[in-house]
Parts: structure tokens; sequence; C-alpha cells
């Protein structure tokens, strides 16, 4: 554009009045020049931001996959390890109860038939001795 138009005699404009418009408008062409720049700033960095979020909400939801992945891994090897537990436990018991079984049955039910039967004989012979008493008391009236 050149810096001033040439002055025409004949019915022109006034060359001041346009030279004072076109640099009005120079000054808001530069000025939405400007504006547009910063415009054009603010959403390039609006969508590097948007972009980083997304990367990082990708990277935290990958990391929080990983984790709940190993999470659950842990959990399953607890659960094999308390079921081996108490698979081990449960034989253990039943061990338990079939040795004291035998041992029941081979010295402590004998034991306990002696017992039971020296209990029966001073059973019986107290009662023996309670009639015996009863008789006594009868005999001599009281």
């Amino acid at each position: 554009m050149p810096d001033r138009f040439v002055v025409v005699k004949k019915g022109g404009y006034d060359p001041v009045a346009v030279d004072q418009y076109m640099d009005k408008l120079e000054m808001e062409l530069r000025s939405h020049r400007e504006k547009g720049a910063t415009i054009n700033h603010a959403i390039v960095s609006a969508q590097q931001a948007a972009d980083n979020i997304v990367l990082n909400a990708k990277n935290q939801g990958r990391l929080i996959k990983e984790s709940t992945a190993k999470q659950l891994e842990d959990i399953s090897t607890s659960i094999n390890s308390q079921r081996q537990l108490l698979n081990d436990f449960v034989r253990e018991y039943n061990n338990i109860i079939a040795k004291y079984l035998k041992v029941m049955d081979s010295q402590d039910f004998k034991l306990v038939s002696g017992k039971i039967d020296a209990l029966e004989a001073f059973l019986h012979s107290f009662s023996e001795e309670v009639h015996e008493d009863l008789e006594i008391e009868k005999k001599s009236g009281g």
C-alpha cells in the first residue's frame, strides 16, 4: 500500500482525511492481528493442556489397571495359600482324631472300663452297708 495517495484536484477526497482514515484502519488491522495471534496462542496452549490432561489420564488409568491386576493376583495367591493351609489343617486334624481314637480304643477304654467296674463295686458295697445299717436301726426300734 502506498504511503500517500496522489492528490487529485477534480472532486477527490481530502488527502489528510484519507491519510488519517488509512492510519486508523492500519491500527485496527494491527490490533486485530495481535488479538488473533493472542487467541491463536491461547488456543494452542489450551489444546496442549488438554492433550497433557488426556495423556496423564490415560497413564493414570493404565497405572490403576496395572495396580488392580497386581492386587487381584495377590488376593488370588492369598486365597490359594489360605485354601492350602485349611486343607493342611483338616488333614492334620483328621490324623490327630484318628490317632486319638486308636489310642482310646486300646488304652483309655480299658482304663475307663476298669474305673467304671471299680465304681460299680464301691456303690454295691456302699449300698450293702446302707441296707445293713437300715436293718440294724429297724431291729433296734429306731
